[in-house]
């Protein structure tokens, strides 16, 4: 799953990259760059929850936490009871469920805490922030690049 997101994100983001020439021919404007080397650092970038929300989540459960249907049913985050307590939100951002990739071998475990709390305090939702470094720790799977969701 891993590579396959790399691998798509390294398309998309080499799109832009691409110009016509006079013979209509698409060519590479930068060919001394290969695509792989956009994704030499497949980690997530900002601290603060709502940077990383924004980045990784709002694209699937909207800016607004209210979710979304198409593709796949992202559930809505806004009045979700199951994120009153963080193990659960911890649990399902590390190791994945459903259409939820695990995010946890691309999140530091800062970043899964800032990111639960953030959840957890936003969108309505009042829920005491009980996110712990050690409660991802423990949600982590043995092997680093095992997960225990679905995919």
């Amino acid at each position: 799953m891993k590579q396959s997101l790399t691998t798509a994100a390294a398309i998309l983001l080499a799109l832009p990259a691409l110009a016509q020439d006079d013979s209509g021919r698409a060519e590479t404007m930068a060919a001394d760059r290969q695509p792989t080397d956009l994704f030499a650092d497949d980690t997530i970038t900002g601290e603060e929850g709502h940077e990383v929300y924004g980045a990784v989540c709002a694209g699937c459960h909207m800016p607004d936490g209210q979710g979304a249907v198409g593709a796949g049913n992202y559930p809505a985050l806004a009045g979700n009871p199951n994120l009153e307590f963080a193990s659960y939100p911890i649990y399902i951002i590390v190791n994945g469920q459903g259409n939820m990739p695990p995010l946890g071998p691309v999140m530091s475990d800062e970043q899964v805490v800032a990111v639960t709390e953030y959840i957890q305090t936003s969108f309505g939702n009042d829920y005491e922030p009980d996110a712990t470094i050690e409660a991802v720790q423990t949600a982590r799977p043995a092997d680093p690049d095992a997960t225990t969701g679905e995919h």
